[in-house]
């Protein structure tokens, strides 16, 4: 259902609570109910590596423009509004819905909650309103909605600590959470945006983000989904 409001399409879709959204396969178009296993019939597809990164793809064309995004930054996009430019055109559309309120957005009909893709709302509605736990860890068995989820749980059962800080003994399982650490070093504190409150680590920042303005966050997460969409593949 299309409602408009102030000018602007919402995009509703009705479901309930035992709905179990689709996912897009980025390979071939389908939509799948998991993606984990439809993605392992592509495995073999993958033919076209990118010289800078570990990522491989079907098309050599969607490789072109995942190196021109990500490795060259190429500029694909201007928004004519503010200036802005993008790599990629998911992210323009998300500047466009969140900044300026230009394009189509999606409504959860359980709780009213509005979204800028149809992805994030798809992502929305099995954290939210799912009770499906359909992805597994191999190791120990504990299962999750989403995949991003179990990628980072993953971690709790690595011991490998390859990058070392250049200032103090620690060292950690990514060069993300090293270099985080090593600001501790330079007197640098993470203060909130929205309300001042300052952190000497930034995952600390990131907690009192979630709990205190969890909207602000999501929205963030959400554009950056958009953004990695088209990259992913």
């Amino acid at each position: 259902m299309v409602e408009e409001t102030q000018g602007r399409k919402i995009v509703t879709y009705r479901t309930s609570k035992s709905y179990l959204p689709k996912q897009l396969c980025n390979l071939c178009g389908k939509l799948v109910t998991n993606i984990t296993v439809h993605l392992d019939s592509h495995a073999n597809d993958r033919k076209y590596a990118c010289p800078h990164c570990p990522v491989r793809m079907t098309n050599k064309g969607n490789l072109v423009k995942h190196i021109h995004a990500v490795h060259l930054k190429l500029i694909s996009k201007t928004c004519k509004i503010c200036g802005k430019g993008f790599t990629n055109n998911n992210s323009y559309l998300s500047h466009m819905v969140a900044r300026h309120g230009i394009g189509d957005r999606y409504t959860c009909t359980l709780c009213s909650r509005i979204f800028n893709h149809k992805s994030s709302l798809y992502d929305h509605m099995r954290r939210a309103h799912s009770h499906v736990r359909n992805l597994a860890c191999e190791i120990c068995g504990k299962s999750f909605k989403v995949n991003r989820a179990l990628k980072m749980h993953m971690s709790v059962h690595s011991t490998e600590q390859p990058y070392p800080c250049g200032k103090c003994p620690k060292r950690f399982k990514s060069s993300y959470a090293r270099k985080i650490h090593e600001l501790t070093h330079s007197g640098i504190v993470f203060e909130c945006a929205l309300c001042g409150k300052s952190y000497r680590y930034k995952s600390l920042l990131n907690i009192h983000m979630k709990k205190i303005h969890p909207q602000t966050v999501e929205q963030a997460e959400e554009e950056e989904s958009a953004g990695n969409s088209m990259n992913s593949d």
